[in-house]
């Protein structure tokens, strides 16, 4: 019988405060599947806003998911 042995470790996180935030939109409004429009990473929410909008006059569709995207630093910390 073999045996078998763990070491766990703590890890980090921490913002990455060189990386700029992210936003981004996808269309679900539909009858059968949903549209699927993305907005794609947006610098600011004002820019996702007027995105929305745009889309939402142009094909009547209200109903979105929307994500704000952030990036991190992980830094393994010691071998317990």
């Amino acid at each position: 019988m073999t045996r078998a042995t763990y070491r766990f470790r703590q890890y980090g996180v921490t913002p990455d405060e060189l990386a700029e935030p992210a936003f981004q939109a996808v269309c679900v409004s539909g009858d059968e599947t949903d549209c699927g429009a993305d907005s794609g990473d947006q610098e600011d929410e004002e820019t996702l806003t007027r995105w929305m909008a745009e889309h939402t006059r142009d094909s009547g569709h209200d109903r979105f998911r929307v994500a704000p995207w952030s990036y991190v630093m992980v830094k393994a910390g010691a071998w317990q």
